[in-house]
């Protein structure tokens, strides 16, 4: 099922609505211009509630496949992207000194919010910094190579191979 793209965050923390579903790969233009693909479509569970000061709150997760660029071999990694989802609503900037400490500010100006800008930016942040296959899996056979080989040479050129003869 899709999820909504526009909203009104506070009305559904007021009756405390829970949204699961999806979002189109073609929706998400800054997320697939960050990766080299998007492998399936943004899955996303959201619970939005009050607290007990009776602030809106949104917790949930969303998950998404992207295809990014191994540093050791270049060659593409498949990379399941998870972001843990905990927002609390605001009227404005002045109003984030007062956000929750485990909670992030979604500054909601008008009634109306676009739920799929808030998600892409959540999946964005989680993002890895740097991509790698695991080492079985990584083509990189010079990466491997040279690390082997340089192991190999510095045990056999040891300034302390000298020691060992003199320990026999």
């Amino acid at each position: 099922m899709a999820l909504p793209t526009q909203i009104d965050p506070r009305k559904l923390a007021a009756q405390g609505i829970a949204l699961e579903g999806e979002f189109a790969t073609k929706d998400l233009t800054r997320l697939n211009d960050s990766v080299e693909a998007v492998s399936g479509a943004l899955k996303a569970s959201l619970q939005f509630s009050l607290d007990e000061s009776r602030q809106s709150m949104v917790t949930g997760k969303a998950s998404v496949c992207v295809d990014l660029v191994c540093q050791r071999c270049l060659d593409l990694v498949n990379v399941e992207v998870n972001a843990a989802i905990a927002l609390q609503v605001v009227w404005s900037e002045d109003h984030i000194a007062n956000v929750a400490p485990d909670y992030e500010p979604w500054i909601v100006v008008d009634k109306i919010a676009d739920l799929n800008v808030v998600i892409e930016d959540e999946v964005l942040l989680a993002l890895p910094i740097v991509n790698y296959h695991k080492i079985e899996e990584c083509t990189g056979s010079a990466f491997n190579s040279k690390a082997d080989a340089n192991l190999e040479e510095t045990a056999i050129d040891s300034p302390f191979s000298v020691l060992q003869q003199l320990k026999r």
